[in-house]
């Protein structure tokens, strides 16, 4: 009867894994399905100059987003894992957890507020190309801290950089000799997500940058716009930005399980 049991749970347990994994397959397999039903229009369409000129913006505006991320994130992430002092906890939070989960529209104004024409600095950064790579940088950069300061947890547990420093070597050198060289796949890790998020920023972008084909339009923008009357070009943007991440992710996936072999 325990036997019997048993195996219901586990039936129980795959049932619902299943259900879960055929929900998520099914939602991003879906936008190739419907493309098939208009294949020569959406095809055209990936040659259109308002769509290509919008994956390129979102590609450069994302590179250079990952690029601020690793400069700023991975010294962060040093600090998190290595020292303390008082109101860690609570800061870490704010600055990691909460931009991963903070409406993209509000982030949008708030940058508006901030670095738009009424800015206390004097600022205005509204409608340009920085205006892009601010909002994304706000809502991806996290993903590299996160992910860079756990493995930096794990190696300072080995007690190396102890070691190091008693040999004489000074913070700054065990910082660039031990833990980055030995943090280089998390590294990566964490800018192929902030990268992919960067992608699919939708809400800081569309207030902050606002919607300018061939200046400050990117895919998610162009897609929101687009999408209310469910047009072909919408179809093809969404392919185009989807597949680029998932290649992303995928690649860097495969990369990393032959490194670690």
């Amino acid at each position: 009867m325990r036997q019997l049991g048993s195996k219901k749970l586990i039936f129980i347990l795959y049932f619902l894994a299943g259900c879960l994994l055929l929900f998520l397959v099914t939602t991003i397999l879906f936008q190739y399905y419907a493309a098939l039903g208009s294949l020569d229009k959406v095809l055209a369409a990936f040659a259109n100059d308002r769509i290509l000129s919008a994956l390129w913006l979102s590609i450069t505006s994302s590179i250079a987003t990952t690029i601020f991320a690793i400069i700023f994130g991975v010294p962060l992430a040093y600090v998190f894992a290595m020292k303390q002092f008082r109101g860690k906890i609570p800061l870490e939070t704010i600055v990691v957890d909460v931009p991963q989960t903070f409406p993209p529209v509000a982030e949008g104004m708030i940058f508006l507020l901030m670095l738009g024409p009424t800015s206390p600095f004097h600022i205005n950064l509204t409608f340009t190309f920085a205006a892009l790579v601010i909002a994304k940088f706000f809502i991806s950069a996290p993903f590299v801290v996160s992910t860079v300061t756990r493995r930096f947890r794990d190696i300072d547990k080995t007690g190396v950089g102890l070691t190091a420093r008693s040999l004489g070597a000074n913070p700054f050198q065990v910082f660039t000799t031990i833990f980055i060289p030995m943090s280089l796949i998390e590294i990566a890790a964490g800018a192929t997500l902030c990268w992919s998020r960067a992608m699919g920023e939708l809400g800081g972008s569309l207030i902050f940058a606002g919607v300018i084909p061939f200046k400050t339009e990117v895919l998610p923008t162009f897609i929101a716009l687009d999408a209310k009357t469910l047009t072909t070009e919408a179809l093809a943007a969404t392919i185009l930005g989807t597949t680029a991440s998932i290649l992303a992710l995928v690649t860097f996936k495969k990369l990393t399980l032959k490194e670690e072999k």
